[in-house]
């Protein structure tokens, strides 16, 4: 069953722009391309994000926000536990080999990597939050599809890492 809420609408356009910011940053780009995220994911991540395009005319699917998130959530595990750490264990060397203008844009991208996730997070958090309250208006609390969708704690656990 679809539905329509611009709460939902506004948060998408949050973590679209926080998307598009992130990845279109040079030295991200470099790790996210080295990095060995499926490509079903990116679509994943590029559905979720252009979500909105199809909010006027279909509303969003509540089953495939969910597994959307989850694959979100994952992506964000991976950028806190592979590739920040290891921006963070080259950071010396090549910025050894960079060009001022480029050391300091990658020190800045370095330094406000945690940062930058940390509001992805954020924003994640405040989408599943509000999409488990319209599950709920929808479904009523006893048959919440995040209730009966297993995968829904492999959310949970990703959000707490």
């Amino acid at each position: 069953m679809n539905f329509k809420d611009k709460i939902i609408y506004d948060i998408i356009e949050k973590l679209k722009n926080q998307y598009q910011l992130f990845i279109s940053n040079q030295f991200i780009s470099y790790y996210l391309n080295e990095s060995n995220i499926p490509k079903n994911d990116w679509i994943d991540f590029e559905d979720l994000v252009n979500s909105n395009k199809y909010f006027e005319a279909e509303g969003y699917e509540l089953e495939k926000l969910y597994e959307q998130i989850l694959t979100f959530t994952t992506f964000l595990v991976k950028i806190k536990k592979e590739i920040i750490p290891k921006m963070m264990d080259e950071k010396a060397r090549r910025m050894a080999r960079m060009s001022i203008d480029n050391k300091i844009l990658y020190k800045m991208t370095v330094d406000n990597a945690p940062g930058n996730l940390k509001i992805f997070y954020d924003i994640i958090i405040e989408l599943f939050i509000n999409i488990k309250k319209i599950d709920k208006k929808m479904n009523g609390e006893k048959k919440m599809l995040f209730n009966k969708l297993t995968f829904l704690k492999d959310i949970e656990k990703n959000l707490n890492q």
